[in-house]
């Protein structure tokens, strides 16, 4: 099972915001994502997708196709 779950750390223990279901000592692996860094990502993301929103999906792929031909290139030439 892979969940992303809210939690807060409080005296040395994360808790959980909402109720988990998980065995009594069961390990898991823990993540840690500060929410303030998320909220920067995801503003960058849509700015992202703001400014690509003009393009086609078949002019991007025809600009990566023609960015890779390049490197390829130059590194045959090398």
């Amino acid at each position: 099972m892979s969940k992303v779950i809210e939690a807060v750390f409080e005296d040395g223990v994360f808790k959980p915001v909402q109720k988990i279901r998980i065995k009594d000592k069961q390990r898991v692996q823990i993540k840690i994502i500060d929410k303030d860094w998320q909220k920067r990502f995801d503003s960058i993301i849509k700015k992202i997708h703001k400014k690509t929103a003009r393009y086609t999906s078949e002019k991007i792929e025809a600009d990566i196709a023609q960015a890779v031909k390049e490197v390829r290139e130059a590194k045959r030439d090398r």
